[in-house]
């Protein structure tokens, strides 16, 4: 497994980690410390492993562990001192205690981010188009200068401190995405961040469950555009920008297409003309080519030029789960990383519309934590597809009973199938899939739908 955060070439002593993460060296220890983990399983010798509380199990469990591989030192909170001093035993790991050790590694990032007054820190949110967003600036700005960007999807207030360890000192960019799924959340990122550009890709209602409105989701996710941001970007078809500006107090750059001139290439992609430069980027749908209009902007507020931006985007893909295209016997359509309302019917309209010789299938799953509208999102994901039916249309998840049961009330012309089972879910599948068949893979993360990818390939 590979490491997720680090001090990058920085070295430490633990007294001034300590002083940086505002804890008390409980236990000396000689080594510096190189790297940061939250994952006992990626600590070696250099690494200061912080004891985070889990779902399950919290990470002072880990603590012998971590020391054994040779960890400089273990961030664990006051009440679980005694504790881990006593399962660091006779290692020459240091213990440092602290009040609530999530609060201990925000405030190291914001520390940290403090000694890089070169790096011009981008932050981007909204409710879903962030990852395709974050690749594509960090490709323009990588035709600029040295840039660290989120790994992944470590887009959460523990993901992004561990973003943040990455700058060194030659970094030039820092393209940083902020995804939030609870009041508050903002605040702290944007302390430890203190983003010079914001961009806001849309707001939507995902995460409703926790926010209860979109109201709240407004403005938090508006809290991205802080007091002392020097620039803000908005999608021109948000609704909400003047809302957003009053708020903030900030004047804020509508994107859109402007002057780019986009040749839709089926799913191949897009060939774009930016002032004159040509280039390909392997983006599937409007929604992602608006990611990309958003980033060339972003690029150019930071000086690049249509070269730079040729240069950067030419061959751009999106990350694996984001409309990423697997091309085989059977074509698949990877979408699975995550979930909306307004993004499930983007690549539905988008897939409705996609000149195919073979049957086009659709694999759904639940699209979780909208509360409330849950209910009126599925129905009106199944509207959709009444409208526009599909080869064969599979509905998986509790949620996706309600799309399942209007679809048969309304007397849905193709092939449907519904279950709550996976196994049950992936033989049906096998079973009907033919070679020629494209297939379209869209749920919430937590539906895992990427587990259909190789049977699906196989079958074909």
């Amino acid at each position: 497994m590979a490491r997720v955060g680090g001090f990058s070439s920085q070295r430490y002593p633990v007294a001034h980690v300590a002083t940086m993460c505002g804890g008390f060296v409980m236990r000396q220890g000689s080594q510096l410390v190189e790297d940061v983990q939250i994952d006992s399983r990626l600590c070696s010798r250099g690494s200061l492993f912080f004891a985070l509380p889990g779902a399950h199990a919290d990470g002072v469990s880990y603590v012998g562990k971590a020391a054994l591989l040779g960890c400089s030192a273990v961030v664990v909170s006051h009440a679980d001192t005694t504790r881990a001093l006593e399962m660091v035993g006779s290692y020459p790991c240091a213990v440092i205690a602290v009040r609530d050790t999530l609060s201990a590694l925000q405030t190291l990032a914001r520390e940290y981010r403090k000694l890089f007054a070169q790096v011009t820190a981008v932050g981007i949110t909204g409710s879903c188009g962030k990852s395709t967003t974050k690749e594509a600036i960090a490709a323009i700005t990588s035709t600029l200068g040295n840039t660290v960007k989120t790994p992944g999807n470590l887009n959460s207030e523990i993901g992004l401190p561990l973003s943040i360890l990455q700058l060194q000192g030659d970094t030039r960019y820092g393209i940083f995405e902020l995804g939030i799924d609870h009041v508050g959340e903002m605040d702290r990122m944007v302390s430890m961040l203190k983003p010079d550009i914001g961009l806001l890709t849309n707001i939507g209602i995902s995460h409703l469950e926790k926010f209860n409105s979109r109201a709240t989701i407004l403005a938090e996710k508006g809290k991205l555009f802080h007091p002392a941001m020097q620039m803000g970007f908005v999608s021109e078809d948000c609704p909400f920008a003047k809302v957003l500006e009053m708020r903030s107090k900030l004047s804020l750059k509508r994107y859109g297409m402007g002057d780019i001139q986009a040749v839709d290439k089926g799913l191949d992609g897009w060939d774009l003309t930016f002032e004159g430069e040509r280039f390909h980027v392997n983006c599937v749908g409007k929604h992602l080519l608006s990611d990309v209009f958003g980033a060339i902007q972003v690029g150019l507020a930071l000086g690049a030029d249509k070269a730079d931006i040729a240069q950067g985007l030419e061959g751009f893909l999106p990350m694996q789960g984001r409309s990423y295209v697997h091309k085989s016997g059977v074509t698949i359509i990877d979408d699975s990383y995550n979930a909306s309302l307004d993004s499930t019917t983007s690549i539905l309209g988008y897939l409705a519309g996609l000149k195919w010789k073979g049957s086009k299938k659709v694999v759904l799953g639940s699209m979780k934590e909208l509360g409330k509208e849950s209910r009126g999102a599925h129905a009106k994901v199944a509207r959709q597809l009444f409208a526009s039916p599909m080869g064969n249309t599979y509905l998986y998840g509790p949620e996706m009973k309600g799309a399942y049961d209007l679809l048969r009330q309304l007397g849905y012309a193709s092939p449907l199938f519904y279950t709550d089972d996976f196994s049950e879910l992936e033989q049906s599948i096998v079973e009907k899939t033919r070679c020629g068949d494209l297939y379209l893979l869209k749920a919430s993360r937590s539906m895992a739908m990427e587990r259909l990818i190789p049977s699906i390939s196989q079958a074909g």
